[in-house]
């Protein structure tokens, strides 16, 4: 039968995203930024680990990438976070953006 999976939405607040994409080459990338939880009160502030990876993908109208992230702090419930992100993602040719984040957070006590 294969693989297959579900994304839910679970109730709470919106999460925002927002960061700023510097190319270092035809497909590289080095990417920094913050995720906002909770009408911006809680927020993780993130950072490429190395660098980032965008080029074609499957369907011709999408380009695929991949990025790690480093959190650089946190404000909020983040305060003292440490951790890492990974972000897979497509770009449309339009500019639209599916992105997928799945990280491992450690908070201080």
């Amino acid at each position: 039968q294969g693989v297959t999976g579900t994304l839910l939405p679970t109730d709470g607040a919106e999460a925002k995203f927002q960061s700023e994409v510097t190319f270092i080459g035809e497909t590289s990338f080095q990417e920094s930024g913050t995720i906002s939880f909770g009408e911006n009160r809680h927020r993780l502030h993130f950072s490429t680990v190395g660098q980032g990876y965008i080029g074609p993908s499957a369907d011709p109208q999408l380009k695929h990438g991949a990025v790690i992230w480093e959190i650089d702090g946190g404000e909020g419930q983040f305060e003292g976070a440490t951790g890492l992100i990974t972000s897979n993602f497509f770009v449309s040719s339009a500019g639209e953006v599916t992105d997928n984040h799945f990280g491992v957070i450690f908070l201080k006590e």
